[in-house]
């Protein structure tokens, strides 16, 4: 289990009490992943969410559009949460980055197991990935 403090500020669990967020912080498992290491490939089954400490992250399309995430909090792979559960872009680090994970299975009993924490962690998700769909169009 990684300490509260290290999710309290992720993106998708602002919000969440004490006891839900050490709820959370049981299913993340820790990665220390080189440059250049491919996270997840578009079209691929989503089955991962990534938080971003520490590192750089490139987020690219088979169309050729592409942007940078920087840590911390940052999430990545949000595809697992939304049918038909697949990468809608790859994620490739730039720089060495220190990331905690979540498996799909795990996350689904748990946003389904306390539908009222899992409306908070849905409703952030929609926030964030609006959010990141208007900075792409503004950048186009």
């Amino acid at each position: 289990m990684v300490p509260t403090e290290r999710i309290r500020n992720v993106e998708i669990f602002q919000g969440l009490k004490d006891e839900e967020l050490k709820i959370v912080a049981q299913l993340c498992q820790e990665l220390q992943v080189p440059e250049k290491n491919t996270l997840c490939q578009e079209g691929a089954r989503a089955d991962k969410l990534f938080i971003l400490e520490e590192g750089t992250v490139s987020i690219r399309f088979q169309k050729g559009a592409g942007f940078e995430i920087h840590g911390p909090g940052k999430i990545l792979g949000w595809s697992f949460l939304v049918p038909p559960n697949r990468y809608t872009a790859s994620a490739v680090t730039v720089t060495p980055s220190r990331l905690l994970m979540i498996k799909s299975p795990d996350f689904y009993e748990l946003v389904h197991k306390d539908s009222r924490m899992g409306l908070k962690i849905m409703d952030r998700l929609a926030q964030v990935v609006s959010g990141r769909l208007k900075a792409s169009v503004e950048i186009h």
